[in-house]
């Protein structure tokens, strides 16, 4: 999803946590992931998108950015 960054500059922030630490652990629960996931944020940080596991799909996350930034 690094392209996504480039794409759309400083509008969106993209990061890979790992999901094992203590820290980031707890947080999968609510989101429904079993080992790992995708999630957007809003400026808030209100979820507004997330895929779980293995259905986290490439297509539709870049569909989900297109709508709602514009590229820099």
């Amino acid at each position: 999803m690094s392209e996504l960054d480039v794409k759309y500059g400083t509008q969106l922030k993209v990061a890979a946590l790992d999901a094992t630490t203590s820290e980031n652990a707890p947080k999968q629960s609510p989101l429904g992931f079993q080992s790992h996931g995708l999630v957007i944020h809003d400026a808030e940080g209100k979820v507004v998108f997330s895929q779980a596991d293995h259905a986290v799909n490439k297509d539709e996350v870049t569909a989900f950015v297109a709508k709602n930034l514009k590229p820099s």
